[in-house]
């Protein structure tokens, strides 16, 4: 019945008014049902989960440009915004946990479908498994019956769960392989759904806060695509034994303690889709940069390595997570300015961090760069003379390796100029507007907050991976600065 009203309906804005409807229908039928302690808000959410994640991977095939759908993830991302902002639609949001699930959701339509539309299979089998996988995987680490919990990234997980995850997005991944996987053998076939399930179910381990909603579809479509990329271009083999190397090169540094658990998985997701989507002239760079930042930390005191070193997830996307998004979508659209852009990011992450790791080795205290006075050191905004040298060093040192890429040499010299104006940049904003905590005997400062401790300067949201985050983006946008200026 439903599909005959779908097949008469020619105007994809009648399609649209259909859709808002049963949204609109689900919302409140899930507001009544919790009222009337029908439903409990968890089982609320599982419902509009699954039936608008399955009407979110039908909307390629029934919509004939992507603009209806956008728009009606706009509105439900609108809805949730102000009914979470103004404690409304309790059947949503009051699940015993701080969730931004519902805002997740359809800010990852938006997302992939805003830039994908045309990989219909891709979009569609990516919210099949947000739609079926993950509530599965939910219902099975909820039961009340003894679990084996874990936390990597603040949320409490569970083994079963994750197991419950990993099996259902194999099952479903090898129910519409043959639609995501065109022109593989069984053989290549099968490493994929594995791969991808593996990756999937990693995504939702690292995920907090209902970011899954968000993680899932974007690991999914995009690990699918990897596989197609690789496969279209014979690269399967060689792209297996490298992701094995880096597996193992990451592992060595999480036992010694340079990665923790979520750093170690998001390093991984990282280097596989660099080498997958970008190849050697974008993984070496970036591992250059790894293994320089790494070598130099260890130059320090062992108490400043323990603190500073264990990279977490946060800390792995703040330095390189522009990158990796410039490397992806420079594979989707090619253009040798993406590609400088991805050095010039990573110059600056290297400037940033040789800056600081060189810097601590200065007999002055560094000053604040902004108001002279002095500071203590490590402390963001302060700079040296050895710490601008070091600057100065790990930019120029990320550049030269775009000599090996045959990078012509004046972009080469407005990476490494982009890469330290934005280390400078960084320790700017760094002074201005990073967030320090004060203890209440008002004796000791803190950038990381602390229990008890009061913000004492900057934004509280601005902590230091904000921080570098920003600094990466900057050098990108100094290097179209210059470029326009010469």
């Amino acid at each position: 019945m439903f599909s005959q009203i779908l097949y008469q309906l020619d105007n994809p804005w009648e399609l649209f008014v259909l859709f808002l409807f049963l949204i609109l229908f689900l919302i409140l039928f899930g507001e009544f049902g919790y009222k009337k302690k029908i439903l409990s808000a968890s089982s609320n959410r599982a419902i509009i989960h699954l039936f608008t994640g399955l009407a979110v991977s039908s909307s390629p095939f029934l919509f004939p440009n992507k603009i209806q759908p956008i728009i009606l993830a706009f509105l439900f991302l609108f809805i949730n915004l102000i009914s979470y902002k103004n404690n409304k639609l309790k059947s949503f949001h009051d699940i015993g946990r701080e969730s931004l699930g519902t805002i997740y959701f359809p800010l990852s339509f938006i997302l992939i479908s805003g830039l994908f539309w045309d990989y219909s299979y891709q979009i569609a089998a990516s919210y099949i498994i947000l739609a079926i996988a993950d509530p599965l995987a939910s219902f099975v680490g909820n039961r009340k019956r003894k679990i084996h919990k874990y936390n990597i990234a603040g949320d409490i997980k569970s083994i079963e769960g994750s197991a419950a995850m990993f099996t259902a997005t194999l099952v479903l991944m090898t129910l519409v392989s043959r639609f995501i996987f065109i022109n593989f053998d069984i053989l290549n076939t099968t490493i994929a759904i594995i791969i991808c399930s593996i990756a999937i179910t990693f995504s939702e381990s690292i995920s907090s806060k209902g970011s899954d909603n968000l993680t899932i579809p974007i690991t999914a479509f995009l690990f699918i695509e990897l596989f197609n990329h690789l496969n279209q271009n014979n690269f399967l083999s060689e792209f297996l034994f490298i992701i094995i190397l880096i597996f193992i090169f990451l592992f060595y540094f999480f036992r010694k303690k340079q990665l923790s658990l979520s750093g170690f998985i998001s390093a991984n997701f990282m280097g596989t889709l660099i080498i997958g989507f970008g190849g050697l002239d974008h993984l070496i760079p970036i591992s250059i940069f790894f293994i320089s930042s790494t070598i130099l930390s260890k130059f320090n005191n062992h108490q400043t390595m323990n603190l500073e070193s264990n990279r977490n997830a946060a800390q792995v996307f703040a330095n390189g997570g522009l990158a990796l998004l410039l490397c992806i979508i420079n594979h989707f659209y090619p253009n040798n300015f993406l590609y400088y852009s991805f050095i010039a990011a990573i110059a600056a992450a290297n400037s940033d961090t040789w800056g600081t790791e060189i810097g601590k080795f200065s007999k002055t205290n560094p000053i604040d760069i902004i108001s002279r006075k002095k500071l203590e050191t490590g402390e963001s905004g302060g700079v040296t003379a050895m710490g601008i040298v070091g600057s100065l060093l790990g930019s120029l040192l990320i550049s030269l390796t775009g000599y090996l890429f045959k990078i012509d040499v004046k972009y080469l010299m407005m990476i490494f100029m982009s890469g330290f104006f934005a280390s400078l940049f960084d320790s700017i904003i760094g002074s201005s507007f990073q967030s320090r905590f004060i203890s209440k005997s008002g004796l000791i400062i803190s950038e990381s907050y602390i229990k008890n401790y009061y913000l004492f300067t900057g934004d509280k949201r601005l902590n230091n991976d904000a921080v570098n985050f920003l600094c990466t983006v900057s050098s990108p946008l100094f290097l179209i600065t210059i470029d326009t200026v010469l």
